[in-house]
């Protein structure tokens, strides 16, 4: 038997509405307390819950509602550590160790101005002229500003600032200070992102490693 389901989700007050006709089942999730942020999270979980609405099981959106906070992201991706006292929300995406990770994270971020922590190690582009960073540039424009830090800070910050990048960009020498920068700029409201399009090799073990420091940090700040 085929049931047809139809699903809308507003971004911007982060509700899914659910329609499936067949079983006269109309309803709204609210998304706003998932344990992770970004457009693309936001769709997981609208998709999870009207596959489980549609199949008619006597499970109600209702239900699925009272337990959305229980949900967790993945460990250092797109995982929201906090919001602190000022209204500023710290999430960890320390598993976005290339640019194409950094890419599709700051896409699901439209809407939501943000501080970007961008550095590590760099990796090297095979057959390619350029670092790559660039690609960054049109999805950063109209966020908050950008953070580079670590090894590769001062390469990703001039790529950036020599392909039209219209943000503030500051140059840390580490996370540490990286974060120290992202607090003093960011404004209630706003977002400060680690998503740093590198290796984290330079300064930590590994990208958890990274994370986990990043989540200290924004825990102490």
């Amino acid at each position: 038997m085929e049931i047809s389901c139809y699903e809308k989700i507003d971004m911007e007050a982060k509700i899914a509405s659910f329609k499936v006709p067949d079983i006269g089942v109309t309803s709204q999730l609210q998304l706003g307390g998932l344990r992770a942020i970004g457009e693309h999270n936001y769709y997981n979980a609208a998709v999870a819950a009207l596959s489980v609405t549609g199949l008619d099981v006597g499970v109600h959106v209702e239900s699925i509602n009272s337990t959305i906070e229980k949900l967790r992201a993945p460990p250092h991706r797109m995982q929201v550590v906090r919001k602190d006292i000022h209204g500023i929300t710290w999430v960890d995406d320390s598993k976005a160790t290339n640019i194409e990770a950094t890419y599709a994270g700051l896409m699901g971020l439209k809407g939501q101005k943000s501080v970007i922590l961008l550095g590590g190690l760099a990796k090297v582009l095979d057959g390619q002229a350029s670092n790559g960073f660039e690609q960054l540039v049109e999805p950063l424009n109209g966020h908050r500003c950008v953070v580079t830090f670590g090894s590769s800070g001062t390469l990703i910050h001039d790529t950036l600032s020599n392909n039209g990048l219209s943000i503030p960009c500051i140059q840390a020498s580490n996370l540490k200070d990286a974060v120290k920068h992202a607090r003093k700029m960011a404004k209630h409201g706003d977002t400060i992102v680690l998503s740093p399009g590198c290796a984290s090799f330079d300064e930590f073990r590994n990208f958890e490693h990274r994370g986990l420091v990043f989540q200290e940090l924004a825990l102490s700040s």
